[in-house]
């Protein structure tokens, strides 16, 4: 007999959101080999019914040819490999360096913190125009890249001071979740985003490193495709924005990113768009910006959120509290709008996608070739509608072992992070915004053994997305 979660409520339709968190603990001074993710299944209910968790069998490394593609040691460089004559440049974390991007992120690039290199055009024998080098984060399922421009100012253009970022998938293979998490505030299993576009205040400088970084969806077809059937395309242009209000209060000179589902900055030229957008926040700095835009009680509870590591009151949140991290975005009233003219910058580069069978690949290979992303869900989860005499006559149930979690089985944490999956459901009445802060309350973790449980300045990571659940 299957086993159910039973949810009462007076309301004639309501909608169910579930929240899944993976958290890793890492022990100060152990070895740094590495072993296999470890997971355990908790809930907050006494019913025995659990959701399965799935790991695809197959996990070897697909192949890549990574031409035009160019390894060196970002790690402990302090500057960029460049051809014989030209101009030195610094690493985009050097203090010489001109640092266009949030500086919470500026010290978090180390391999130790999961960052691989999987695409670099930067050569000591090859010259490109567009400059630029490409990280994943195999701990946090992030895809983060930094770009340099070489090209100067020009006083005509001196009022596009905002940067587009956008990725998009092209395939001939079908639709791909990868850019649900980076793209959708609460994740609709069924309608696979496109693409992800945000927008940032940053001005054209020259000899400016700019960076951006996306969340992304494991999916678990990616290894059975090849870079002929799968690739993806990235954008970045300059806009002058005309006019942003969050809140109903202008935002000036704030460091705020900002991003809507299924909206293309580079598309929306000249209109006015008066909805809810996202704030992307990435660091503990970043919340400092939204200052006079949320209260600060508000901010202050995000930042005890951070230090505290807990995801219950976030909608989408990645936290790393020993970096000063909280990659999340927070709903907000917005009037947007740009002008009808952009400045391009890079536009319509395409490369194949980690995790594809990149053997035969022309142009952008990528060095690390495992499949990105940690988790996503098999199908859309089973929840049942009743309607029964009584005071509460509607009830949704949702069918707990209709929840299957498909995780990336190449991810591998150094020794010894165990990791636990949490479960959140929360809902959402008709016409109700979900709010930056959802009545969401983090399960306290249930460790196998005492061994496992998180020491004091234990290093540890964080991150859930939340899934929309309409019923049947």
């Amino acid at each position: 007999m299957k086993k159910h979660l039973l949810i009462t409520y007076k309301s004639a339709i309501a909608v169910f959101i579930f929240s899944f968190s993976l958290i890793s603990c890492e022990k100060k001074g152990v070895s740094a080999d590495e072993q296999p993710l470890q997971v355990e299944e908790i809930t907050n209910t006494s019913d025995p019914a659990q959701p399965q968790i799935t790991f695809p069998a197959n996990a070897t490394v697909p192949p890549t040819r990574s031409t035009l593609n160019f390894v060196f040691d970002w790690e402990h460089a302090q500057q960029m490999p460049v051809m014989p004559g030209k101009p030195p440049v610094p690493v985009p974390w050097s203090d010489q360096a001109i640092k266009n991007y949030d500086p919470g992120l500026q010290n978090d690039f180390r391999k130790s913190d999961g960052w691989e290199l999987v695409y670099n055009n930067f050569s000591d024998s090859l010259n490109f125009d567009n400059r630029f080098f490409i990280l994943y984060n195999k701990f946090r399922g992030l895809l983060r890249y930094y770009s340099y421009n070489t090209s100067p100012g020009n006083p005509s253009v001196d009022n596009y001071k905002w940067l587009i970022n956008e990725l998009a998938w092209r395939a001939t293979s079908g639709p791909s979740p990868l850019f649900n998490f980076a793209d959708q505030l609460i994740v609709d299993v069924n309608a696979d985003s496109h693409s992800a576009s945000l927008i940032e205040p940053w001005p054209i400088r020259e000899r400016g490193w700019y960076l951006s970084q996306f969340e992304l969806a494991y999916d678990r077809n990616l290894i059975n495709y090849n870079w002929q059937q799968f690739t993806i395309g990235w954008t970045l242009a300059f806009a002058d924005v005309k006019e942003l209000a969050l809140n109903n209060k202008p935002v000036g000179s704030k460091m705020v990113f900002l991003q809507k589902p299924g909206l293309s900055f580079s598309t929306s030229l000249g209109l006015a768009i008066g909805s809810n957008m996202q704030a992307h926040v990435k660091s503990v700095n970043g919340l400092n910006e939204l200052s006079g835009v949320f209260s600060s009680s508000l901010i202050s509870n995000l930042k005890q959120t951070i230090f505290d590591s807990t995801a219950g009151n976030k909608l989408n949140a990645t936290l790393v509290p020993q970096l000063g991290l909280a990659d999340c975005k927070l709903d907000v009233a917005a009037l947007f709008r740009q002008d009808y003219n952009l400045v391009g910058y890079v536009g319509n580069l395409t490369f194949a996608p980690s995790g594809a069978d990149n053997s035969q690949v022309i142009g952008f290979g990528p060095l690390f070739n495992e499949p990105m992303g940690i988790f996503y869900l098999g199908a859309k989860p089973v929840v049942h509608y009743t309607k029964v005499a009584g005071l509460l006559p509607e009830q949704y149930t949702l069918d707990v072992s209709s929840v299957e979690y498909v995780i990336n089985p190449f991810i591998k944490f150094p020794r010894p992070w165990p990791c636990w999956v949490f479960g959140f459901l929360l809902m959402l009445f008709p016409g109700m915004e979900a709010p930056p802060l959802p009545l969401l309350k983090p399960l306290k973790p249930i460790y196998k053994n005492k061994k496992d449980a998180p020491v004091t300045g234990a290093s540890l990571s964080i991150f859930g997305n939340i899934f929309i659940l309409p019923p049947t």
